[in-house]
């Protein structure tokens, strides 16, 4: 009795404190070098892509749905989170090589040692929480509009999901204080800086083992994981079950002659209602594929959470194989980020558009002809009209 109460409420027990970069050299050379081949360029390529992704969703599509609030709001925390974890993992390696007076950047280091050593590691898993839920909030969110779509035609406006964002900051900023307010310490002797808590940090406290062995693995990547998967299938499962609703058969109900004198006049309404399902349709699908990719490529994340368990209740330390693979579950999450602004792209038709426009201003340059290139057929019909004005750039 005393022994399984000591383990499950330790009060002062030391925990497996071990760094690499202090008590493994060996292994953190190792780590450091596949962090050069492996996270280095995965980071560049995503943050390269990320801002191409925030060029193509800067015109957004003329829809005053929320889920363009969301989308953004992912693409940026994507762009922030590859930023935020290169800099954690690079910028103490690069001020191990400035640790004197004469070399470059050793005022700048300084300022990592004193202020950010312990504080950006702490502000990359807030990040990473945001970005978590944030991908969770969006599953909920087209489950929503994709189950109950006459209530959120009404609902689903811009100022109520950025509402609901702002209170998932809120309530994630609030869970993730305990380990900024109470395993952080300012000193001002022998001079200002920021320094960790050994009661809280090196120790097998109550707080500690309640929070990071319990909380943090259940809020941070079973909760979420579990969230998108069952709004996933379900939204899949309302997708299949109106597959034979109204929008296969819209494009082939328009009256093909009218004798209106205005061409737009009657095709209206069909057509806004076949291109807004159009777009939910897209956008259904680009969330799903957003939320599958997360899925796949933290599924070893699970896999820690549960050897970190195993290895709590077994009382044994973390072994290099666990390094090993925490290392190759953070690279797969760097992948997933980047990964991400090809959705994003694709969800628009701009990438389309400028490759057509590149092709067509190719084949021109490159024609041997000279006369002027054929302009596009001008007759006009109803469908052309009606394309024309509802030319949404989704």
């Amino acid at each position: 009795m005393s022994d399984n109460y000591g383990l499950f409420f330790p009060s002062h027990s030391m925990v497996c404190y071990h760094e690499p970069r202090i008590h493994d050299h060996e292994l953190y050379f190792q780590l450091r070098n596949l962090n050069l081949l492996l996270l280095l360029p995965i980071a560049l390529i995503g943050i390269f892509c990320n801002a191409c992704a925030m060029v193509s969703l800067y015109r957004p599509p003329k829809i005053t749905s929320g889920v363009f609030v969301y989308l953004k709001a992912l693409l940026l925390l994507d762009h922030v989170m590859l930023t935020t974890t290169l800099a954690a993992e690079f910028f103490p390696q690069i001020c191990d090589q400035h640790h004197m007076k004469n070399h470059t950047f050793y005022s700048v280091c300084m300022l990592e040692r004193r202020f950010l050593k312990y504080t950006m590691p702490r502000v990359e898993i807030t990040i990473h929480t945001l970005h978590v839920w944030t991908i969770a909030t969006l599953s909920a969110h087209r489950y929503w509009k994709i189950s109950r779509p006459m209530i959120a035609r009404l609902q689903d406006t811009v100022s109520r999901a950025r509402t609901m964002l702002i209170v998932m900051f809120c309530m994630v900023v609030i869970f993730r204080l305990p380990i900024f307010l109470l395993e952080l310490e300012v000193r001002s002797y022998p001079q200002l800086r920021i320094n960790k808590r050994i009661a809280t940090t090196e120790i097998l406290s109550t707080y500690r083992f309640v929070y990071h062995s319990i909380l943090d693995p259940l809020f941070f990547n079973i909760v979420p994981f579990l969230w998108m998967c069952i709004f996933s299938l379900l939204t899949l499962y309302e997708i299949y079950k109106s597959r034979h609703n109204t929008y296969q058969h819209l494009a082939f109900d328009h009256p093909k002659q009218t004798n209106v004198t205005h061409p737009l006049a009657g095709c209206f309404p069909k057509k806004a209602e076949l291109i807004r399902q159009k777009q939910e349709l897209r956008a259904t699908f680009s969330i799903v594929a957003i939320i599958l990719l997360y899925l796949c490529f933290h599924s070893l994340k699970l896999f820690a959470v549960g050897r970190k368990w195993q290895l709590l209740v077994r009382r044994e330390c973390p072994t290099r194989k666990d390094y090993y693979h925490s290392h190759l579950s953070d690279v797969l999450s760097m992948i997933s980020a980047s990964v991400n602004a090809f959705v994003f792209i694709a969800f628009t038709n701009r990438l389309k558009k400028y490759i057509r426009l590149l092709l067509r201003k190719t084949s021109r340059t490159l024609s041997n002809s000279s006369d002027p290139p054929m302009s596009p057929k001008t007759v006009t019909s109803y469908e052309s009209g009606c394309n024309n004005h509802f030319n949404l750039n989704i």
